[in-house]
């Protein structure tokens, strides 16, 4: 075998070299490519993929040597999904370096264990030219899917239940853009990868291959695998988390199996070694190779110091971490932060790269024959769906149900709090203008018997479940919005996709910072319509409820038997139970059909080889791991938000108090990720048939810490009584009235004083509507509801908006604002201006159509004129009133703002607030200026 090379493409003729321009500079690109890359980098073919998640969706960006590695943004995805947070996701590029395949879904769908298993999505995507094939499977969000390898079949994987003991492998061909194949497996196989003579993976720890829908056990590598791939001379190459002694840094082994024997070809760190694929049907080591003794030819060593994400296709430039960095300003850039080694020179880089969004390229083409409702028409009321029944109790774009989002020192006050038994705090009668009675929290949701949960434990949860929101995703800091809820459509966990449909059977009903669910279905008795709202409305109150919810699923364990460490409730590490049992619930002893089984189910097991066997503790290494949370089970998740508080995801700072830490590596005592694998489940960590058998579920007692000293404690900031602190709002509220002599404003609500902000009402001259689907009622729909807002900002403390779409998906998700004045008699000229909002509105060109009314025929006075205006807050910064012009208007006057614009590409915010109609007097102000 040779010595570790860098295998080098062939150069092509360069061309002549030049300062890299500042814009590709803010695309990420090397600043001195020469020293980093080579001289030979500008006539390269050498390209890098990756996929990074933010709130708009799942970017997939292309980075070319010979731009320097500058990253351009090549789609994006989203499955048409409007209001679901940061996404996630996986990507790899086929054999050809032609396509890509993504894998990808919401963040939150990491939470939930029935879509974490079976409810990611899949495209294809084409490198040269960006255009997307979504396909119709939903698959596992696993570290793991997609798989690619030499040729351009790629494999994905996905469980059919969440104890993943029955497997179905999906063959894509990506040139086709479509599946071919699809076949199911008993057992849990892992780490697909597809070659031409027969596909392989793990099942139960052993080299399998898969042909012809059979399996046939290879070999035995030893260890936990968690890597796979296969090269175009068919060799597998597999890497293996070894078995190590306690407080013993544990290795991981390359292995190579050439279809006759199986060959070790040495170590290296666990945590610092990966096997990715190049170009060629190549793979390569990366990382920690000083332990690799040997290597074939087609198996290339690339040293790295920290654990890689993804290689270019030449192996000259590595991705260490890519996150969303988050600057705290209405931005409708994507910004990522982004580490990268050049492997040629050993230098490190690290920078924001800006790149302009796409619009989401994944979304389904509507369908005919889909069920269709009468148009729906806002007025500032209660909506109400005549032909759908919502199945979530707590309606969104209901004006008496708006939401104010607290800031990071409320939630940790209420925490403080309630953790303590006291979140007494006097909610008035109709708080938050919901109408309800007089409450404290911890009054409506009182703590039931039982321990005493660690502060840091429960911001944890809090910190994993929603980022720390009450209100929507929309809404910052101080401002109001609707409810957050998990899936209030059912679109998400439906087998369709995205904003086009509607599946009430399917919602998700998860209200708020903790999600709570139970008892939150229309039909459902456990709370009173008061305890709901509450829950849906009050960030206080839902802190309260779910903090019961924890409780209850500590005593479920403990009645069951089953314990850590000290089984002191005191120390936060003997939660890792609980919170387990809060995300996946807990099987109960006669459980019917489970056979004597009991406990916490497999798929938050730390054993699982769901999650990869050599990853580090969530957040302890680097954060850019809370960008893909799903390569943890969940407890390992909360332990890790515990242990490194979460930022702010509006300013830099974090959200709240570290433990008090029990040893002086001011970190948290954690389990082994076998800890919980033993005779109790069927569980075999390593070697010949590791994994589990039939149900996995996990009881018992257990203990990796035998003091109480390495333990951690919570850290309290809010003592007893302290009174509830006051917002850090991101944006100032507007309340001050319009003021112009003779002036009609309309506003977007009949009465004004209906918002969370506190502004008082106003009375107006003139009437808004905002219909939804076909504006006379023949056509679509209640679709357009599902991308339809609500938020606490603009004038007076609320306004509407969506996302312009272009004329070919109208009217389905069409929306018209209309603002009708008061006027009563007369034909003469108005001043019409209209207030933009300091954020929620980025559209640069919506079109105002003004509607003289008049009334008297071929007067030209009465012609329908347009008056288009940058609503953009990204480039403004704050509210503002616009001039529209100034028009001769009769009685019948109106003016229209609908969210059809040509070219749009439904990613730009529209918005909706209110107007002004002032009798003309002096100078008149052309359209767009400044009021």
């Amino acid at each position: 075998m040779s010595a570790s090379v860098l295998v080098v493409p062939q150069p092509v003729a360069a061309r002549p070299i030049s300062p890299v321009p500042a814009e590709t500079l803010s695309r990420g690109a090397l600043a001195d490519p020469d020293a980093s890359l080579g001289p030979d980098w500008a006539g390269s073919k050498d390209q890098l993929v990756a996929g990074a998640g933010d709130r708009s969706g799942f970017h997939l960006f292309v980075a070319r040597e010979r731009d320097a590695f500058a990253w351009s943004n090549l789609t994006t995805l989203n499955a048409g999904l409007p209001d679901v947070g940061n996404w996630t996701g996986g990507v790899c590029v086929t054999g050809s370096g032609k396509r890509a395949v993504a894998v990808y879904a919401p963040t939150s769908y990491s939470n939930k264990p029935e879509l974490a298993t079976k409810g990611a999505y899949v495209a294809v995507v084409d490198l040269t030219n960006g255009k997307v094939v979504p396909l119709k499977e939903r698959v596992q969000l696993a570290y793991y899917n997609p798989s690619c390898g030499a040729g351009e079949r790629v494999l994905v994987t996905r469980p059919t239940d969440v104890d993943q003991q029955t497997t179905e492998v999906i063959a894509i061909d990506a040139a086709a853009g479509k599946v071919t194949s699809t076949v199911r497996l008993a057992g849990q196989f892992t780490n697909a990868a597809p070659a031409a003579e027969g596909d392989y993976g793990i099942l139960r720890g052993g080299l399998h291959r898969l042909r012809a829908g059979k399996l046939t056990k290879l070999a035995d590598p030893g260890g936990q695998p968690f890597a796979v791939r296969v090269t175009a001379a068919g060799a597998v190459d597999v890497l293996t988390v070894d078995e190590a002694k306690p407080g013993v840094e544990a290795r991981a082994s390359a292995h190579r199996y050439d279809g006759r024997r199986h060959t070790v070809l040495g170590t290296g760190r666990a945590t610092g070694l990966e096997l990715v694929g190049l170009s060629g049907g190549r793979n390569a080591l990366v990382g920690d190779i000083a332990g690799i003794r040997r290597h074939p030819a087609d198996l290339v060593l690339l040293k790295a110091g920290d654990k890689t994400r993804v290689a270019s296709r030449e192996g000259h430039l590595l991705l260490m971490s890519a996150s969303p960095a988050e600057t705290g300003q209405a931005d409708r850039r994507t910004r990522l932060d982004v580490t990268v080694r050049a492997t040629r020179s050993g230098r490190e880089s690290r920078h924001t790269v800006t790149t302009t969004p796409k619009a989401p390229a994944d979304v389904a083409a509507p369908r005919a024959g889909r069920r269709q409702a009468p148009s729906a028409q806002i007025t500032g009321e209660v909506i109400t769906n005549p032909f759908f029944r919502p199945t979530c109790a707590v309606p969104r774009n209901d004006i008496r149900r708006q939401v104010l989002q607290p800031s990071a020192n409320q939630v940790e006050w209420a925490v403080d709090l309630a953790v303590q038994g006291k979140l007494t705090v006097s909610r008035p009668a109709n708080y938050l203008k919901t109408g309800g009675p007089a409450y404290t929290p911890q009054g409506l949701f009182p703590l039931p018997s039982g321990p005493r949960v660690p502060a840091q434990v429960m911001l944890a949860v809090l910190a994993q479940e929603t980022n720390m929101a009450q209100a929507s995703w929309h809404a910052a800091p101080g401002d109001g919005g609707n409810p957050l809820v998990s899936d209030y459509y059912g679109s998400r966990s439906s087998s369709s996709w995205g904003w086009d449909y509607i599946d009430y059977s399917s919602s998700d009903c998860g209200y708020g910072i903790s999600q709570v669910t139970d008892g939150m279905t229309w039909d459902s008795t456990k709370w009173t319509e008061a305890e709901r709202v509450a829950i849906s409305s009050d960030y206080a109150a839902n802190i309260a409820a779910g903090l019961r919810i924890l409780v209850e699923k500590f005593n479920q364990v403990q009645s069951l038997g089953i314990s850590v460490n000290t089984n002191d409730p005191r120390y936060i590490e003997n939660w890792f139970l609980a919170v387990w049992g809060y995300n996946s619930g807990v099987h109960p002893q006669g459980e019917p059909g489970a056979n004597g089984n009991y406990g916490l189910g497999w798929f938050n097991n730390p054993a699982n080889p769901s999650y990869p066997a050599n990853r580090t503790p969530f957040l302890r290494i680097n954060t850019d791991d809370a960008s893909h949370p799903s390569d943890w089970s969940y407890p390992e998740r909360i332990m890790g938000w515990a242990e490194v508080p979460q930022w702010q995801w509006i300013d830099p700072v974090t959200k709240y108090s570290k433990p008090l830490f029990g040893s002086s590596s001011n970190q948290l005592s954690l389990p082994s990720r076998y800890q919980f694998c033993g005779a109790a489940n069927n569980c075999s960590p390593f070697g010949d048939n590791s994994g589990c058998d039939e149900s996995c579920w996990w009881h018992g007692s257990t203990s990796w810490a035998s003091e109480a000293a390495p333990l951690s404690t919570e850290k309290l900031v809010y003592a007893v009584g302290s009174a509830e602190p006051a917002v850090k709002a991101v944006y100032p509220k507007r309340c001050t009235p319009f003021s112009a002599s003779g002036a009609l404003v309309v506003d977007d609500l009949k009465d004004s004083s209906i918002n969370p902000l506190g502004c008082a009402g106003q009375s107006w001259g003139g009437k808004f509507t905002l219909r939804l689907g076909a504006p006379a009622g023949d056509g679509n729909s209640f679709y357009a509801d599902i991308d339809v807002h609500q938020l606490g900002a603009g004038y007076l403390g609320h306004m509407w908006f969506t996302h312009s779409v272009d004329d070919s998906d109208a009217p389905l998700h069409q929306v018209v604002g209309t603002w009708t004045p008061n006027i009563r008699s007369g034909i003469k000229s108005w001043d019409i201006v209209v207030h933009l909002p300091s954020h929620g509105a980025n559209e640069t060109a919506a079109e105002y159509l003004i509607q003289p009314g008049i009334g008297i025929y071929n007067d030209p006075r009465d012609q329908e004129r347009t008056c288009v205006v940058n609503q953009d807050s990204a480039t403004q910064g704050a509210d503002r009133w616009v001039s529209l012009g100034r028009h001769t208007l009769g009685p019948r006057a109106r003016v229209q703002l609908s969210n059809r614009i040509t070219g749009a590409n439904g990613e730009v915010d529209i918005a909706w607030d209110a107007m002004a109609f002032v009798p003309a007097t002096g100078t008149a102000k052309s359209c767009g200026t400044a009021w």
